[in-house]
């Protein structure tokens, strides 16, 4: 390993909540953190950079069919627009 992020550091580099990298975590997309001390843990950083490359080879297909088609989008005005 040649280095690892802390919460902060991962936060600059995936530009994703920490509420989604848990959740992506806890379903297996991905890398896991592992601790250094009772209170701190840390990414691997080339787990995380293959992480961004397979997401950035995949990204467009894989998240293509889950959106719906525009058409089927729907309008919702915000709050009291005058």
């Amino acid at each position: 390993m040649k280095g690892a992020f802390n919460r902060k550091q991962l936060l600059e580099v995936v530009p994703v909540s920490m509420s989604t990298i848990d959740r992506m975590e806890k379903n297996g997309e991905f890398p896991k953190r592992f601790w250094i001390t009772d209170k701190r843990c840390a990414w691997n950083s080339e787990e995380i950079e293959r992480w961004l490359d397979e997401r950035q080879q995949n990204g467009t297909t894989e998240f293509a069919e889950k959106k719906p088609p525009l058409e089927q989008r729907v309008f919702r005005p915000v709050g009291n627009a005058a």
